[in-house]
């Protein structure tokens, strides 16, 4: 009897033991899973509680974001075909009033370039320009944007030769006039390149605008030019 009482409580141990054991591992296993789970590190999909790691990428993507970016039609690119003014697809132009210049210059600056004029006129006259040169020619830009301050001196100096303004104007206009000062003007040389523009301006929206100035020509955002003025004065 005595051996069968010790027995049994060396049973009776053992499994108290074994209880002990197995409610300190589901306390250590739970623990650990909520502690990877709150910082985003659990490793297994079937932990308990939700998974908060970063979803699987996709090329450097977030799969969720890869999908949606697939399913998303990219933008198109920025067309470089001019608008406005009708079916002619020309950019716009300002006729009607001085824009502010881009750059702060010197009263009697010598302008290179297009520098200062209107984006749309500056661009139509370098593709005609392009044009030009596939040719054969040389075009060279004697005078292009002005400001008002040297349009005006122009125009005083212009008015003592002629001797009048009405005279003066037939040559060199007012700055408030002038499609010099508004950005979309330009006098070109030699006359070949004048005579081709005049032949082949249309095409980029540049036209010649008057009778006696074989050099002058203007961005007038136009496929078919208007009829030439005999002066500048009308």
């Amino acid at each position: 009897m005595g051996t069968t009482t010790h027995v049994s409580a060396g049973r009776r141990r053992r499994q108290r033991l074994r209880r002990t054991l197995l409610l300190s591992t589901l306390v250590v296993a739970t623990s650990t899973a909520g502690y990877a789970t709150w910082h985003d590190d659990d490793p297994s999909p079937t932990s308990a509680g939700p998974r908060v790691a970063e979803p699987p990428t996709r090329g450097g993507i977030p799969a969720k974001a890869a999908k949606k970016t697939a399913a998303t039609p990219r933008a198109s690119p920025t067309s470089t075909t001019p608008k406005g003014n009708g079916a002619n697809r020309f950019a716009p132009v300002v006729t009607d009033r001085i824009p502010a210049p881009t750059a702060s210059l010197p009263l009697s600056a010598a302008v290179p370039g297009t520098t200062n004029m209107q984006p749309a006129a500056a661009a139509a006259f370098q593709r005609a320009f392009a044009g030009a040169r596939a040719a054969g020619l040389t075009p060279e830009i004697r005078s292009a944007w002005r400001s008002e301050e040297w349009q005006q001196v122009l125009f005083d100096r212009a008015v003592g030769r002629y001797g009048s303004r009405g005279e003066a104007a037939k040559w060199v206009l007012p700055p408030v006039r002038s499609a010099h000062v508004k950005g979309y003007a330009i006098d070109v040389h030699p006359q070949s390149v004048a005579a081709w523009l005049e032949a082949h301006g249309a095409a980029y929206g540049v036209c010649r605008t008057y009778d006696n100035e074989w050099w002058h020509f203007e961005y007038l955002a136009t496929a078919t030019c208007p009829p030439r003025k005999p002066t500048a004065a009308g």
